[in-house]
């Protein structure tokens, strides 16, 4: 697949936003360790699917 002048910048303010969005998870969990910080992720991609597949 080839990419188009577009995708790039798509991809980079992609990755912005979800650097956005952990970097508010950090700020919030960071203090109570590394483990506590994947679980939150972890758990807010769950949270995040189980949203996006519920039907209306």
């Amino acid at each position: 697949m080839q990419r188009t002048a577009a995708q790039p910048a798509i991809e980079a303010e992609r990755e912005r936003a979800q650097r956005a969005q952990y970097a508010k998870l950090t700020a919030h969990y960071g203090k109570i360790g590394s483990a506590a910080l994947n679980a939150a992720l972890l758990c807010a991609k769950r949270k995040k699917a189980k949203t996006l597949t519920k039907p209306a």
